[in-house]
């Protein structure tokens, strides 16, 4: 135990290429109210950065790093973004609505909220059903599923924390989900070659670092086995040693979110008004 999926490249994704580009830099909460209906419609069809926008996330990078926010380090290599949080200056949160769902944007206006990512696991693409273990503050939204996703990510008084989904206690967490597949465990690659020969998605991913909380994006399609071997081989050179690394796209859509700590304005990866079942926020302490 150690404390601290995503959608392939679309032509079809409800918003012309340069006002998506506009978008994915630096906007204010009013700006935000013009995105388009579709994104909030958890009916449509998933969503997702498509890859010709993905020179921007070199923008995108550059914008994470002027917000900043204290105790924020952006690291990008191989087509991956990492944020490393300092887990003195900010606390992780559980954010979840399995009946309205909640977007990005709505997490963002939480008071004290710095770095929002997503999301948990469905059961149909734009659901609302989870799928395995959902807890918020000691209430059970949703049992643990006993096949499946094999690792709990947890909040506890010591911080965020990673179990085997074999090793969870209801008295372990205050606030948990079920997610997977492992990518990393004990510092090791712990997913199959064989995830090779499946569909290449963008990713969304957290890693439990010492001192540190990774949370992360690829920026272009990936396999997890290849994201895996990216994080492993660049980490260390970025000062992250980190022992797990878990999958967190649950519902194929991946979203990345900061917002400055001097205002409301903020930044995004991805589509920030669709509803997720639940989202981990990380608020200054």
């Amino acid at each position: 135990m150690s404390y601290n999926s995503s959608t392939s490249a679309s032509t079809a994704f409800g918003l012309r290429v340069q006002s998506l580009a506009a978008c994915a830099l630096l906007l204010t909460a009013a700006a935000c109210s013009e995105a388009p209906k579709a994104s909030h419609n958890r009916a449509a069809p998933t969503q997702q950065l498509p890859q010709q926008l993905s020179p921007n996330s070199v923008d995108f990078a550059d914008s994470l790093r002027q917000l900043a926010l204290p105790g924020i380090d952006v690291h990008t290599f191989e087509s991956l973004l990492v944020v490393a949080i300092d887990n003195q200056t900010y606390e992780p949160r559980m954010l979840a609505d399995t009946e309205q769902g909640m977007s990005a944007v709505d997490a963002m206006m939480i008071p004290d909220m710095a770095i929002v990512i997503g999301s948990g696991f469905v059961t149909e693409l734009n659901g609302l059903q989870p799928v395995g273990l959902l807890q918020v503050q000691g209430h059970i939204l949703n049992d643990v599923q006993p096949h499946g996703y094999t690792r709990i990510l947890g909040i506890n008084d010591q911080g965020l924390g990673v179990v085997h989904r074999s090793e969870f206690q209801r008295t372990l967490f205050a606030s948990a989900l079920q997610a997977g597949p492992g990518i990393v465990e004990s510092g090791q690659l712990d997913i199959s070659k064989r995830d090779l020969e499946r569909p290449k998605y963008f990713r969304s991913f957290i890693a439990t670092c010492g001192e540190k909380t990774a949370v992360g994006i690829s920026l272009e399609p990936m396999n997890l086995y290849t994201l895996g071997q990216h994080l492993i081989a660049h980490l260390p050179k970025s000062n992250l040693q980190c022992d797990e690394v878990v999958n967190l796209a649950g519902d194929r859509e991946t979203i990345l979110a900061a917002k400055s700590p001097h205002d409301d304005t903020y930044i995004y990866y991805g589509h920030p008004n669709t509803h997720k079942v639940s989202l981990l926020g990380f608020r200054s302490r």
